[in-house]
């Protein structure tokens, strides 16, 4: 698996620098990263053991719109291997400052009875825009997103983010009309800070978590 953003390179803006603070707890590993493992629960299931190293590229960060140096305080690349509940070892790879062109989301999963795949190609990572799946198997389609993420206040860069949020709407419309509770919550947020802190303990340690 790869995964790529094209944020938290050498170059940013001030009203960005926040997200290189480590107090903030919203930097490289629990939005980039954390979306990224996110995505592999969801098609492999939970990680059960977690090899990782993290690396800080960039520790000094050019804020353009000051011309100012900003300190980075947290990862800006992960690197790491792990197994989940399916039994299932994936290698996982996820780069920050990659240039907006460059900068795409790919799953590969091969099987005994073929493979299938799934892509996305917007530049802030896969949390962001819509994904497309291929397989060497027949499939039903899955459903269209129920937002285009396209609106008059979005500037280009950020066409199709509205859409993830579109899909939380959706499902939480479908479990009140249903009954149920399939759409992520509080407890879903809490595992995945939980395995982000793996992942830095992992990294930290040179331990398998």
């Amino acid at each position: 698996m790869n995964g790529a953003t094209f944020g938290n390179g050498p170059e940013s803006v001030s009203a960005y620098e926040y997200f290189d603070k480590a107090a903030v707890g919203a930097g490289f590993l629990p939005i980039a990263a954390g979306h990224v493992l996110d995505v592999v629960e969801a098609v492999l299931g939970d990680i059960t053991e977690i090899d990782a190293r993290t690396e800080l590229l960039w520790p000094r960060v050019k804020l353009v719109d000051t011309g100012t140096l900003s300190v980075r305080e947290v990862p800006d690349h992960l690197d790491a291997i792990v197994k989940t509940a399916s039994g299932a070892p994936v290698g996982v790879q996820i780069l920050a400052g990659v240039p907006a062109p460059d900068a795409h989301f790919g799953l590969e999963v091969r099987g005994s009875d073929g493979w299938l795949r799934l892509t996305g190609d917007h530049p802030a990572g896969v949390q962001v825009g819509d994904l497309a799946l291929s397989s060497s198997v027949a499939f039903t389609e899955p459903d269209r997103p129920v937002a285009t993420g396209t609106g008059p206040t979005a500037t280009e860069i950020w066409t199709g983010a509205s859409i993830n949020v579109g899909e939380v709407y959706a499902g939480l419309a479908r479990d009140i009309t249903n009954g149920t509770h399939h759409t992520p919550g509080f407890a879903h947020a809490v595992h995945n800070s939980r395995l982000v802190a793996r992942v830095e303990q992992a990294s930290r340690t040179g331990r398998r978590q």
